[in-house]
């Protein structure tokens, strides 16, 4: 399986470069279909986490919704990306 290294590598042969990401984290209940799925109480707190990258023209180039038992999740998040005039901020 290739790591996520050589797949951005790939994907920036056939796309834009990333540019800008937005991740939402919440803390919520369940639906009863996520619920289900999980196999947890609808009454336990999920943490949800929706993630949208937009390359450099704006447009929507990446999408992710994570749904995750709020009882067992832990959640770290780092991008650092360059694009052409704009340089790396740490």
């Amino acid at each position: 399986m290739p790591c996520w290294g050589s797949v951005e590598a790939a994907l920036a042969e056939v796309r834009p470069a990333l540019a800008d990401t937005q991740e939402t984290v919440a803390a919520r209940l369940p639906t009863r279909s996520e619920a289900a799925t999980l196999r947890i109480s609808t009454t336990l707190a999920v943490l949800a986490i929706t993630r949208v990258s937009t390359d450099i023209t704006g447009r929507v180039a990446e999408a992710a919704h994570l749904v995750l038992p709020g009882d067992r999740a832990n959640a770290l998040f780092t991008t650092h990306r360059t694009t052409p005039g704009r340089p790396a901020q740490r």
